[in-house]
Order: C-alpha cells, then sequence, then structure tokens
C-alpha cells in the first residue's frame, strides 16, 4: 500500500509487517510532522506498537505470545519493534 492510499479503513487491510515497512516509508519520506503524525495515528487505529531493546529477551518472547511480531529497527542495531494488529479499533493488548 501507498502513503496516499492509506486510510482509517485500509489501514485494517495490513499485515504487521506491511505496518512496519508502510511507518518506515512515513517517517523517511514525509517532511510535515503534523502530516506524519496524521499518519501514524491511522495506523495506530489497527496496529499497537512496542518498541524493545534486543537484551530484553524475556520481553520479546512474552510480546510474542500476546501475537506481536518483531522487525529491526533501522539505523537502531540494538532495538526492534513488534507490532500487534488489533482485532478492533478500541482494543489494545494492553
Amino acid at each position: 500500500m501507498e502513503i496516499n492510499e492509506l486510510t482509517a479503513t485500509t489501514v485494517w487491510q495490513l499485515s504487521e509487517e506491511d505496518a512496519f515497512l508502510l511507518t518506515g516509508k512515513i517517517m523517511n519520506e514525509i517532511e510535515n510532522k503534523e502530516e506524519r503524525n496524521n499518519l501514524i495515528k491511522i495506523i495506530s487505529l489497527a496496529f499497537d506498537f512496542r518498541t524493545v531493546s534486543k537484551s530484553k529477551k524475556a520481553m520479546i518472547q512474552s510480546l510474542s505470545l500476546l501475537g506481536f511480531k518483531f522487525f529491526a529497527v533501522e539505523n537502531e542495531k540494538a532495538l526492534l519493534r513488534g507490532l500487534c494488529k488489533r482485532k478492533n479499533a478500541k482494543q489494545s493488548v494492553f
């Protein structure tokens, strides 16, 4: 999905990997901070995000059991970003 196709409806079609890649694209390509924040909020409607140190293996394992999928953060060798798709717009894992 392209950035210009992202809406509160279309965000639910994304997988965790797609949401991670689109978030990176937004952060790298959108210069306007307000627009960037609005797009991240749209992704947050459908996904919970957690950033975790790679050394926190127990936390990563616990979050994985809750459905989080982890990805390497660009330019941050010690961090992983976890994403978990919500079942509905009001649900949170925690």
